[in-house]
């Protein structure tokens, strides 16, 4: 049991999508590498495929070839596909081979949930729209888990997770998941702690925070209310950079800080001193 869990978990993260701090970078300086991608394949990728093959390289760098030409054939149908490097990229010659093992393409036939109360089988079936039978591909089950869990946030399960497992059928060429949610606890927004704010002004704020006490935690909802108040010129200016957000496991509740210092003015006197000017 427990190497299935961790053989489902490593195939979760496989599943989820890519990002540049996910996929792993290469020791040249990824975006300078000129090489020429040789694959020793069955079934060749399409121009579009190669380019976008190229590129994604060019971006990660060659450590990571071997990761990105997996899912590409992945959204292709093959789900057991194999990528083994048999030359890599050096000095004097640039070339990197791999030979692909595809094996057979797949279609998918089921995907069934299990371990869910907060949401309904019909909920969740709807983030993997799916024909039985279809070609599998991995976009589609990584956008539908990534949306599952937007979906459970959105409604106060911070914690959960899932674990999708698959069970082909080898004879037929079919592929069904069966994805076991841990929802965990639904959090509610808690307290808002204001200091360092004008009296009359931090009321208001705590009382416009009344609107959000108790209800399901959502982060847009703790966003939305603090780009009310608190509007920045700068577009990289976001709540997390000046708000402090504390999750209490044992009442599940989500409660909020804000910590205002106040400014000091001053002015250089004659003899090169600093005074006080005003404090407010």
């Amino acid at each position: 049991m427990f190497g299935r869990a961790l053989a489902s978990v490593a195939l979760l993260l496989s599943l989820l999508p890519r990002t540049a701090s996910a996929l792993p970078q290469s020791h040249e300086t990824a975006g300078t590498e000129a090489i020429d991608v040789v694959l020793r394949s069955p079934v060749q990728l399409t121009a579009i495929e190669r380019r976008e093959l190229r590129a994604k390289i060019r971006e990660y760098g060659s450590h990571s070839a071997g990761e990105i030409v997996r899912e590409l054939y992945q959204d292709k149908g093959y789900f057991k596909v194999e990528v083994i490097p048999i030359q890599t990229p050096t000095r004097n010659a640039k070339a990197l081979v791999l030979q692909v093992n595809t094996g057979k393409q797949y279609h998918l036939i089921g995907i069934s949930w299990h371990g869910n109360v907060a949401l309904s089988q019909s909920e969740l079936a709807s983030l993997i729209p799916f024909e039985p039978g279809e070609l599998f591909t991995r976009p589609k089950m990584a956008e539908g888990l990534n949306a599952a869990q937007k979906l459970y946030g959105s409604r106060g399960y911070i914690n959960y997770t899932c674990v999708p497992t698959p069970h082909t059928d080898e004879d037929a060429g079919t592929i069904a998941f069966e994805i076991d949610v841990d929802e965990g606890a639904q959090f509610r927004f808690g307290e808002l702690d204001v200091q360092g704010m004008e009296e009359p002004h931090r009321q208001i704020l705590l009382s416009a925070w009344q609107g959000l006490r108790g209800r399901p935690y959502n982060v847009e909802d703790a966003n939305n209310f603090f780009n009310r108040f608190f509007r920045s010129p700068r577009p990289d200016i976001k709540p997390e950079n000046y708000t402090i957000r504390k999750i209490e496991e044992a009442s599940h509740t989500v409660d909020y800080s804000l910590q205002f210092v106040p400014s000091i003015r001053c002015r250089v006197s004659g003899n090169s001193h600093l005074e006080l000017v005003e404090n407010h």
